[in-house]
């Protein structure tokens, strides 16, 4: 069971973006505000489309949060009006006119950290400026402690059919370590009680592997979302990120916390393998176990697979039609332009987040000599056991999911490497 934990020296926990490895053998493209405005006369293709809409602000800062927020100290009325703004604005251009959007999604920060008539001058203009598709997703990140009926019902008037709540671990010692409010039982009854009232998908994030965790604390986490039939969970291996409260606390003590890569691997196996055992819920992508004709989990679908996600909100990234754009402030933003290698390593990542890799979508993406490299790696890793292929695709084990960044990053290197080294 353990055979896989030296094939890589560190587990890559998160997806990374392919263009760092990119960079090293094909610079990237420069663009301007100028270049971004323009493009948005012109009409779009015909790629998929999401929006990305960033809210840097929290009620409460979670213990192993770096992300791209601060606490409140005051009124959000400015920031919510900041953000109608740019959807009617943007909302006039060519690009949004002509555009039908699969999904919307709020992430932050904590998107329901807004008050009900904050939320309403901001999903108003949403619905006044997009166009969105008969089987669109839209999402808001939530917490469990600033969500009111009251909120829920101004979003659901809106179209907001999917949750995705903060719940981290159910384990009473792991919430007082994550900094997270409410104990396991109020935490059950609140998620109970959501189900009933909110009408589209609840799902939840978990993040394993917080000190002394044991298997029975993870397995339970487990079987409590399956108990609750929630529509997916999203399930990751803590971080400790430099600028977090937890990386503050752990430099003020002196400690050096070391990862332990078998506690990662088993805590990982119980947890997708109590998942999975009624056959009820299914493996959708590497960081998410999904209940069956449950979340479908359209925004990492269009992200993944060369979709465009326009970014509004400070700091929101994205890339629209090839241009990669990120807002640095409310009067600032960076842009850049995908080239060619660049837009093929994205595809090729994001394809690798899932855990069927269709060899069709892979050979419209790589050159015949680079799908050649492809297909050489991965019977490598069919031989230690981290896929399986098959006629049309390449199917990832359990091991191949919990390798998956790896994997990724791996193969966009070999290839790179085979094609410039010629």
């Amino acid at each position: 069971m353990l055979k896989n934990l030296t094939l890589f020296e560190k587990r890559l926990k998160s997806h990374h973006d392919s263009g760092g490895i990119v960079n090293k053998f094909v610079p990237g493209g420069k663009a301007t505000q100028e270049t971004f405005e323009k493009m948005l006369e012109i009409k779009p293709d015909d790629r998929k489309k999401a929006i990305y809409v960033h809210t840097p602000y929290c009620d409460k800062i979670c213990s192993f949060c770096n992300l791209n927020r601060k606490q409140i100290d005051g009124s959000l009325d400015s920031y919510a009006q900041y953000i109608a703004d740019e959807f009617n604005k943007y909302g006039k251009t060519t690009y949004f006119k002509e555009s039908t959007f699969d999904v919307i999604f709020f992430g932050g920060g904590t998107p329901t950290v807004y008050k009900p008539h904050q939320l309403e001058i901001i999903l108003k203009s949403i619905r006044e400026n997009v166009k969105l598709s008969e089987s669109y997703e839209f999402t808001f990140e939530t917490t469990l402690h600033n969500l009111t009926e009251e909120k829920l019902t101004v979003m659901m008037n809106y179209g907001v059919n999917r949750l995705s709540v903060g719940i981290q671990t159910f384990s009473e010692r792991g919430r007082k370590f994550y900094n997270r409010t409410y104990g396991k039982e109020e935490v059950i009854e609140r998620l109970r009680k959501l189900k009933a009232f909110f009408k589209g998908d609840v799902c939840v994030d978990i993040i394993y592997n917080f000190p002394d965790q044991t298997l029975e604390e993870v397995i339970e986490d487990a079987r409590i979302v399956k108990e609750l039939e929630l529509s997916s969970a999203s399930f990751y291996s803590l971080m400790v990120h430099n600028g977090s409260k937890l990386s503050q606390d752990i430099e003020a003590e002196k400690v050096k916390m070391e990862e332990d890569m078998k506690k990662d691997y088993l805590l990982f196996q119980h947890f997708a393998e109590e998942m999975l055992r009624e056959d009820s819920y299914h493996i959708l992508e590497l960081t998410k176990i999904a209940r069956n004709s449950g979340d479908n989990y359209q925004y990492i679908k269009v992200r993944n697979n060369g979709g465009d996600t326009f970014p509004i909100g400070v700091g929101a990234g994205g890339s629209v039609q090839g241009i990669g754009v990120f807002r640095m402030s409310k009067e600032m933003s960076f842009y850049s332009k995908q080239t060619e290698y660049h837009e093929k390593f994205s595809r090729l990542s994001g394809i690798m987040q899932f855990p069927v890799i269709p060899k069709k979508l892979v050979k419209e993406i790589l050159s015949a000599d680079e799908f050649m490299y492809f297909d050489e790696k991965m019977k490598d890793y069919e031989k230690n056991g981290l896929l399986v292929e098959k006629e049309e695709s390449y199917d990832l084990t359990k091991d191949g999911v919990f390798w998956g960044n790896n994997l990724s990053s791996d193969i966009t290197l070999y290839i790179l490497e085979k094609e410039f080294n010629k």
